[in-house]
Parts: structure tokens; C-alpha cells; sequence
């Protein structure tokens, strides 16, 4: 029971250590931010775009953080010795990454509007080179998007045709 005791304790303290050094990073990052926020605006020459542009990765960089924040605390509560850890785990895994698919999107659309304004003022044989780079960059991240789908998939397939091919344990009674 005393050995039980000792491996709840340090399971705790890993935790606690875990939940500590995120608070700890966001409010680190929440003052690196604000900072940055007030230089920004104390500089009159940078343009509105590069303002609004800021906001937004700053806006969605604590959403990230907060979603792999909570991925690891939903993997340190996973029963890893539990016949479901795997499944488990994976769902954790493909929570974390369609909520950040779903960031990305958000991103490239608020983007896509700051680009259009900020090629406006670009002589007009610039703007199909940077039509362009924005568009391959965008269907490159489709295309990663739609593979990490079907592995994702194709991961949960494997996964319940392990346990259905699993050999029952034997009774002992």
C-alpha cells in the first residue's frame, strides 16, 4: 500500500509540475505580448495591417497554447495501464489537431483579407507573385490537412481491428 502511496505522490507532483509550467508560460507570454502591444502602438510608422496582423497571431497563438495545454493534461489523466489507453490517446491526439486545422483556417482567411489590402499598394505586376505564393502555400496545408485525416483514420481503423483480433484473456477462475 506504501509503494501505491509513493506513486500517487510523484503521478501528483508531475502534474502539478505539468499545470505549473503552463501557467507559467502564459503569463510570461501574456506580458511579452502586452509589451509588445504597447511598443506597437507608441511607434506611429507602423501600417494598420501590420497592427491587425499582430493581434491575430497573438489572438490565435493562446488559442494554441491552450489546446496543447490541454492536450497534455487529458494524456497525463489517461489510465495508461487501461485496455482503452490507446484509443484514448489517439482522440486526445486528433482533438488537438483539428482544433489546430480549425486555428489554421480561421488564419488564413483573416489573412487572406490583410493580404488583398496590403497588395493593393504593390505595383500591379507584384501581385500575382504574391497571389500566387499565397494560394500554394494555402493548398500545401490542404493537402498536409487531408493526410493527417486519413492517418488519423486510417490509425483508428488499425486500432479497433487490433482489438478485435486480441486474444481474450483467460478467466482464473
Amino acid at each position: 500500500m506504501q509503494n501505491e502511496k509513493i506513486i500517487q505522490d510523484i503521478v501528483d507532483f508531475n502534474k502539478n509540475t505539468v499545470r505549473m509550467s503552463f501557467e507559467a508560460l502564459g503569463t510570461f507570454y501574456d506580458q511579452t505580448a502586452k509589451a509588445a502591444d504597447q511598443l506597437l502602438g507608441a511607434t506611429p510608422y507602423v501600417p494598420e495591417e501590420g497592427k491587425k496582423a499582430f493581434n491575430l497571431f497573438i489572438k490565435e497563438n493562446q488559442k494554441v497554447q491552450a489546446n496543447v495545454k490541454n492536450f497534455v493534461e487529458t494524456s497525463i489523466e489517461i489510465d495508461w495501464t487501461a485496455k482503452d489507453a490507446p484509443v484514448k490517446s489517439l482522440e486526445a491526439m486528433e482533438t488537438l489537431y483539428n482544433s489546430a486545422f480549425s486555428q489554421s483556417n480561421a488564419i488564413q482567411k483573416e489573412t487572406k483579407d490583410l493580404l488583398k489590402k496590403t497588395t493593393e499598394q504593390l505595383p500591379k505586376e507584384a501581385k500575382p507573385v504574391v497571389d500566387f505564393w499565397n494560394e500554394a502555400l494555402n493548398s500545401n496545408f490542404q493537402i498536409f490537412q487531408s493526410f493527417m485525416t486519413k492517418n488519423f483514420d486510417f490509425a483508428k481503423k488499425g486500432l479497433k481491428d487490433v482489438t478485435a483480433e486480441a486474444p481474450k484473456a483467460a478467466s482464473t477462475k
